[in-house]
């Protein structure tokens, strides 16, 4: 991937004598700015956060939903941003739930009298956008009761008249808008959530203690990922007759053993940039790995995941020894991975030799002994092909 994908745009806030204060993140191309839950539940693992914000403090804007993947830093001055029409005294539980886990909260575009005293003490900031209210509406506001313990971040600015009077009337306010001018976009490597979900995934599966509900969490970062796997329970693999609407539950129909197997399948179909025919290619190596195993080693496990991972470069854009230097896998693995070493990476070896049709470095007459002949290997290359159909299609 190259260097100058742009990451997000980094709005800077800035206070009444022009000095930037803060920064507003949003999508490059979201031009109203909403939130889309991808973009935020990969933010933090995209860039370091701390070195292009300078350490000031980061606005985001979000919705009640996504603040469930939203990782929660508490090394960065955060400050999450909600839409007060989407809010009721029935969000006021949840929101003091979420300012005890150590979130601060904004509200935008309030109309005070329309909401309960007790609502809007939940938030300590307040956005009001000229781009929804005139510039009066929102003098009045500033001036209300309700906001004077709040920090005021007005929006949309677009002249030195209105940046004037703003900051009569909220001297210690925030600013922003086309007048102000100071929206960067931010360019980088963008480093995939999917690696990080991983990452944490394989570490907490290595835990005996970690529960379907910690392991859940991790997968829940990605809204994308979540579904696929959720929908894996429905497949004929595992032909739940429930109405499964998490992870938790997706995890405890599929099984933590084959947790890692279908979640490394979800992860990879969910890529995007990629060529559809990729995928395929890896489900295919994967389930000849599998076969192949079995036939061999009936005993031995983690074929499946081998043939997967060895299209993590093709996928996530890193060398191999990069790519596995971060993830906790067992040492058999990364040895078949890295140098073909071991009983797994001997399958690989076939595998790969037998797709490229190299079928002289195929050592058949060890194959032999195991019982399995040419077209013993042909028959397991075919139903290989069928499995990854299958899978394919979930």
């Amino acid at each position: 991937m190259k260097n100058t994908d742009i990451l997000f745009c980094r709005k800077a806030l800035v206070d009444q004598f022009s000095d930037t204060s803060a920064y507003y993140l949003l999508h490059p191309s979201n031009e109203t700015e909403k939130p889309q839950t991808s973009f935020l539940s990969s933010l933090f693992v995209d860039v370091n956060l701390i070195e292009i914000t300078q350490q000031k403090t980061i606005f985001l804007h979000s919705n009640l939903d996504e603040l469930s993947v939203l990782p929660l830093q508490s090394h960065i001055n955060m400050v999450v941003f909600l839409e007060s029409k989407m809010l009721t005294d029935h969000h006021l539980d949840e929101l003091c739930e979420l300012r005890l886990q150590g979130y601060q909260l904004g509200i935008i575009d309030p109309q005070p009298d329309m909401l309960s005293i007790d609502l809007f003490n939940v938030f300590s900031y307040v956005m009001l956008s000229l781009d929804q209210i005139n510039l009066e509406t929102t003098i009045a506001r500033i001036e209300h009761p309700f906001l004077s313990s709040k920090t005021i971040w007005v929006d949309a600015i677009q002249s030195a008249d209105q940046f004037d009077r703003l900051r009569e009337v909220a001297p210690d306010g925030l600013f922003s808008g086309h007048f102000i001018h100071k929206v960067t976009a931010v360019k980088g490597k963008r480093i995939l959530a999917h690696k990080m979900i991983l990452i944490d995934l394989l570490a907490a599966l290595n835990n005996s203690e970690s529960s379907p509900r910690v392991l859940a969490t991790y997968i829940e970062r990605d809204p994308t990922l979540t579904y696929r796997v959720i929908k894996l329970t429905q497949s004929v693999l595992y032909r739940s007759q429930f109405n499964v609407t998490n992870a938790q539950r997706a995890i405890e129909i599929i099984g933590i053993r084959d947790l890692i197997k279908w979640v490394g399948v979800a992860m990879l179909s969910s890529v995007s940039g990629k060529p559809d025919c990729l995928f395929s290619m890896a489900v295919s190596r994967a389930c000849f790995c599998q076969n192949l195993s079995a036939a061999l080693f009936p005993k031995l496990e983690g074929a499946f995941l081998v043939g997967l991972f060895s299209y993590l470069p093709s996928f996530l854009d890193e060398e191999m020894a990069v790519l596995l230097k971060d993830l906790p896998l067992d040492q058999h693995i990364k040895s078949a991975l890295l140098e073909y070493k071991g009983n797994l990476g001997g399958v690989l070896k076939i595998v790969e030799e037998y797709e490229a049709g190299r079928w002289e470095k195929i050592p058949f007459e060890r194959l032999a002994t195991k019982d399995i002949s040419q077209q013993a290997l042909k028959d397991l290359y075919i139903e290989s092909l069928s499995n990854a159909k299958q899978i394919g299609n979930l």
